[in-house]
């Protein structure tokens, strides 16, 4: 069988379309990581990825099928090494752009597997790609892939795709600073800061799509020098947008309530908290990280974030949001020194990411 495969693989750059096109429509089998052929598949990663690509541009059943052997090969971290080139993430890039490509949507997936390596997400923070009517002016690849993920939500904008698997290449890249960066500064094209354009979908119905923005959100604030911006309800306001999925149907005393964030006041009894303590905990994580600086931890007291955490606290369930809400509660309700009303060194949220 190996031989066989072998042949497969070669008939992939055949110059005749219908056997390049059968021959994708056979070798995604062979492409699922349980596969006993998967590893031979990775030996021949070289042969496999632009014969892939240039299928996906052809008749939408081949199409479909070569995509999804990208997306189960590039599950292995040694093969996204194997994407990190300029044109070949521009091609993926423009599939995911285009109003009209049948496979926008895996190639969204694709891309969120190639940005669990760093020096993809690095390419991807400065590449620049044609203008594409229809999304933005903006060349930045970036640029395009923000508004597309909020213009293209429930198939707007190509009805193959959603664009929800968008929400995890953000959060990849916010892992390293320059993605952070790009986040946080306005853009040159509309003047808009990219995490106020995606942090509305943090209570979007569809969990793959706002958990990628709950991280986003989160990777963030490891940015402390920009905490004030985060904060600021006339920058980024982001604040509110982290609570809201963590209010329920409570009801606060006026007093309490009359501090708080406009957009968490009067909810209504039939208010949801987020259901998913993996989403409670990374958006605790989120406050947590703007308790490590006086200003943030300021803001959150002004703001009554106290209450807010104390109510969920009475009906969390998942041990690790309850130890976030109780630090977090210390950070907020404990008492400052002149110690720690000065900066806290840098390296105090890398010591919070390692926890």
């Amino acid at each position: 069988m190996e031989q066989q495969l072998d042949e497969l693989i070669g008939f992939l750059s055949s110059p005749r379309p219908d056997v390049r096109q059968l021959a994708a429509t056979y070798i995604v089998d062979f492409s699922e990581p349980r596969s006993e052929y998967f590893n031979q598949l990775l030996n021949n990663i070289d042969k496999l990825v632009k014969p892939l690509l240039i299928i996906c541009h052809e008749i939408p059943v081949a199409a479909s099928k070569a995509m999804n052997t990208l997306v189960n090969l590039s599950t292995d971290a040694t093969v996204c090494r194997q994407f990190n080139d300029e044109d070949i993430i521009s091609m993926i890039v423009r599939m995911i752009t285009s109003s009209s490509c049948y496979v926008a949507d895996p190639a969204s997936m694709l891309l969120s597997n190639l940005t669990k390596n760093a020096d993809i997400c690095k390419l991807l923070t400065t590449l620049t790609v044609g203008e594409v009517s229809g999304i933005c002016s903006s060349q930045m690849a970036m640029d395009q892939l923000t508004d597309v993920f909020v213009k293209g939500m429930d198939k707007k904008y190509n009805k193959n795709a959603s664009y929800n698997f968008l929400s995890s290449v953000f959060a990849d890249v916010t892992n390293y600073s320059f993605g952070r960066s790009y986040f946080l500064e306005r853009t040159t094209y509309d003047g808009k800061l990219p995490i106020t354009k995606i942090m509305v979908f943090s209570e979007y119905p569809e969990v793959i799509r706002r958990g990628g923005v709950d991280s986003t959100m989160k990777n963030v604030c490891f940015a402390k020098d920009k905490h004030k911006e985060i904060l600021d309800p006339n920058e980024t306001n982001m604040l509110p947008y982290i609570l809201l999925p963590l209010c329920g149907p409570e009801e606060f005393e006026m007093e309490d309530m009359e501090s708080m964030p406009e957009e968490i006041q009067l909810l209504g009894e039939d208010k949801k908290r987020e259901y998913d303590p993996k989403l409670r905990s990374i958006l605790l994580e989120a406050i947590n990280l703007l308790c490590t600086t006086y200003y943030g931890r300021e803001v959150l007291r002004a703001k009554n974030v106290y209450y807010v955490i104390r109510e969920m606290h009475k009906v969390e369930t998942d041990d690790t949001c309850i130890e976030l809400s109780e630090r977090a509660v210390q950070l907020i309700q404990g008492e400052e020194s002149s110690n720690t009303k000065d900066e806290q060194p840098e390296n105090d949220v890398d010591a919070f990411e390692e926890i």
